[in-house]
């Protein structure tokens, strides 16, 4: 498996490369990224998940799914509790920027790198139990995320997330007895393909936009979040992993779930961060560098992970 990660994860930057030289070239900026920003989180990737849940109905995968969710929320709380460990700083100053590390390093680029990662390792089966990460990772982004920013969150910035809503109809769709005719399941069906193409676009973008810095503490915070990102907390989500596979999976054809969440554990810093410097005036730049060098680092960090939860958890 770790090999099929490693040549999508080569694909998809790629692609990135591609759009990196293109924007560079034409001199796109921050408005064509913060539409495509938009077009990716409220149109493309909820299509995305409603579509995943035009299949049968199976009492077994909705229990599967139940199961990503729960083990989902563990590993956020899991990552909450490392990051709080771990980024306190004594500085005034350096204090401003702890709550972009926490929320840099528990809220994973799930979305942008972790679906099309996913769609590329298990297909739309992959995709269905992704939700359930999810729907974790956008419930955690609007309260623990906000707080970090304001102290404060709004319920209701939950609940009106298009992805949450995508997630509830597609989950009643599921469990009605019927499934979308070809006239809207197949419009679904190409605007879902997009996703994997337009999210290394706007990762490309977002690299060739990035604007230097001259502010050197930069650099030793930037090591910190990568090693965080990267190491620690992916060491933290594969002990769970192993744990739950041992007491409760193995040989119950729960593998695929755990690997899906663990995988998505494993991602980047996620672009969330980056949007949420801008929304609350945070340092815009520090964010986009957590971003750019957790993703670049990534192509070594995921698939040897993945190999080691291979090697752990056999078939």
């Amino acid at each position: 498996m770790y090999i099929t990660v490693l040549k999508q994860l080569l694909i998809m930057m790629a692609i990135a490369v591609l759009s990196f030289a293109f924007s560079k070239k034409n001199r796109l900026g921050d408005s064509e990224s913060s539409f495509l920003s938009r077009l990716l989180l409220y149109f493309v990737n909820p299509c995305l998940i409603f579509n995943s849940f035009n299949r049968e109905f199976d009492n077994q995968k909705l229990k599967k799914l139940a199961f990503v969710i729960l083990l989902s929320l563990i590993l956020h709380i899991i990552m909450t509790v490392v990051v709080t460990i771990f980024v306190r700083s004594k500085d005034e100053k350096a204090k401003q920027l702890d709550g972009l590390d926490k929320v840099g390093t528990v809220l994973t680029n799930c979305g942008f790198i972790g679906i099309p990662l996913i769609n590329g390792v298990f297909g739309p089966e992959g995709i269905f139990y992704l939700t359930g990460y999810l729907a974790v990772f956008n419930i955690w982004l609007w309260t623990y995320g906000e707080y970090q920013m304001s102290h404060s969150f709004r319920i209701k910035k939950v609940l009106t997330n298009p992805n949450i809503v995508a997630l509830l109809c597609g989950l009643l769709l599921y469990c009605l007895p019927v499934t979308l005719p070809d006239v809207i399941a197949k419009p679904l069906s190409y605007i879902s393909d997009m996703n994997t193409a337009l999210s290394m676009v706007l990762l490309g973008l977002l690299f060739a936009s990035f604007k230097k810095t001259s502010d050197a503490p930069y650099a030793r915070r930037i090591a910190k979040v990568c090693l965080l990102r990267l190491v620690i907390c992916p060491l933290v989500s594969l002990m769970l992993v192993l744990s739950v596979w041992k007491l409760f999976a193995s040989g119950s054809g729960l593998r695929t779930e755990l690997f899906v969440a663990f995988i998505c554990s494993l991602c980047p810093v996620g672009m969330s961060v980056s949007s949420f410097a801008c929304l609350f005036n945070k340092d815009a730049s520090y964010t986009s560098l957590m971003v750019l060098s957790t993703s670049v680092l990534c192509i070594i960090s995921v698939p040897t992970f993945v190999r080691i939860a291979e090697l752990l958890m056999p078939l």
